[in-house]
């Protein structure tokens, strides 16, 4: 989770449409701490100032402190680790640019230390708007972009397409926008695109008829809900020179609307200290927030919690610590619910919990 403020000149302000209040509240105070600490050239640690929140709000005090300690430092140089950490991110920013995936850094929570999330994020940016390496920058409060809502589609559809293209090219589709990927920078050329229909945001299958052209198109990507429902449809022409290409794209899907089924998730882990489950259609995705030990994850899922808002209630069955419903699922959050679990004991222990919904 991330919190996104509501102006990159306002790095405190946390975004109160979004968030309650009092979870903004430890957003703001870590904030401030974080940054009086960097000003007064402390070390980055906001368990210093564990007395001041309460441990369900953790996670928003630490990156609020996160952020806070970064504006606040802006002419340090980074580290060996805030470095790699930068690299990694703007590495998996290019490959999504490329593969045509939507410009979303939250799609790699859980593969890097979140303790260096900004740094990480910053990376992702930089690589996916082909910005040149910057190193030793601030890295504290830039928003965050969410998926665009785009409109529930059609059942069927088509695109006829045509444009020169010699090596690679990329014909990326999502809702009712078409855009083109010249993937080798060989000098594409647009030509026409007729679209009718649009791409629904559900689980669709896309297939493409070549009409003319020399080398191959095939469907790279189908939609689905971990790309943002976003097809790639890929010409390649191994060819010397470039070739003029005609296709036909369409898809069909069997209902434009989700159906909302009741279900449940079982899952079970050891903990230490806080971890969030995420459960958003029939995936479930468990993030280890605190950076603690976290082993033995499994997870039963019965039903498919769709893309509408419901209530998601959750009852411990095993484990010393709590548990609790940290968002429930909405238009806000791409109607994803999250788990809390939270052990405030030394060493890590036994969870099985329940959701329903």
């Amino acid at each position: 989770m991330s919190i996104i403020c509501s102006s990159q000149s306002a790095f405190a302000q946390c975004d109160q449409s979004r968030y309650s209040p009092i979870e903004c509240g430890y957003y703001d105070t870590g904030y401030e701490d974080g940054a009086n600490d960097a000003r007064a050239n402390r070390g980055s640690d906001f368990r210093r100032y564990k007395n001041k929140f309460n441990n369900r709000y953790r996670s928003f005090y630490r990156q609020g402190y996160d952020a806070g300690y970064s504006s606040g430092n802006q002419t340090s140089r980074w580290d060996s680790t805030q470095r790699d950490v930068y690299d990694r991110g703007y590495r998996d920013g290019g490959v999504d640019r490329r593969r045509g995936l939507s410009r979303l850094a939250e799609r790699y929570e859980g593969q890097y230390n979140r303790g260096y999330e900004a740094y990480y994020s910053k990376g992702y940016y930089d690589g996916y708007d082909g910005n040149q390496k910057q190193y030793d920058t601030d890295v504290g409060g830039f928003p965050i972009p969410l998926p665009t809502p785009i409109g529930p589609g059609t059942n069927t559809g088509n695109l006829n397409w045509s444009g020169r293209v010699d090596n690679r090219v990329n014909v990326i589709i999502q809702g009712g926008t078409v855009r083109n990927e010249d993937v080798t920078g060989s000098g594409f050329q647009p030509g026409f695109q007729n679209m009718n229909g649009v791409l629904p945001r559900r689980p669709a299958t896309v297939s493409v008829a070549k009409r003319d052209g020399r080398g191959n198109a095939f469907v790279l990507q189908q939609p689905t809900r971990r790309n943002n429902y976003t097809a790639i449809v890929q010409i390649s022409d191994d060819k010397g020179g470039a070739d003029n290409y005609r296709l036909d794209i369409s898809w069909t899907a069997g209902n434009t609307i989700e159906p909302y089924q009741s279900g449940r998730v079982t899952w079970r882990g050891k903990v230490d200290q806080t971890v969030n489950i995420s459960i958003a259609g029939s995936d479930v995705q468990t993030q280890d927030v605190s950076t603690g030990r976290l082993s033995n994850v499994s997870f039963n899922i019965n039903g498919y919690l769709a893309r509408r808002g419901g209530t998601v209630s959750v009852r411990k069955i095993r484990g010393r610590g709590t548990v609790s419903v940290l968002q429930q699922p909405n238009e806000d959050n791409d109607f994803t619910a999250v788990i809390q679990v939270f052990d405030p004991e030394r060493g890590d222990s036994d969870y099985e919990l329940e959701v329903t919904w």
